[in-house]
């Protein structure tokens, strides 16, 4: 803790999106039926940053790779 100085909320808060892609397209396609990945993570980061005020600084993406035994077709893609 910083003790003397006061902690001032910056006018423009930036934001940090790190989006993990497996988790995203399933809970994409429980919600809303989606058989395929095609989400724009951009768009999405813009959005929720717009939505709250905040200044999108960075947006990453992660995801894990599926075993090419286990799942040929998700492995390739």
């Amino acid at each position: 803790m910083v003790t003397g100085v006061d902690m001032l909320e910056p006018p423009m808060k930036r934001a940090f999106a790190f989006v993990d892609g497996q988790n995203l397209f399933l809970q994409s396609k429980d919600a809303l039926a989606y058989k395929f990945p095609n989400y724009d993570i951009g768009a999405l980061a813009r959005e929720a940053c717009k939505a709250n005020g905040w200044d999108l600084a960075e947006a990453r993406f992660y995801t894990g790779i599926h075993d090419a035994t286990a799942n040929p077709f998700w492995n390739a893609f």
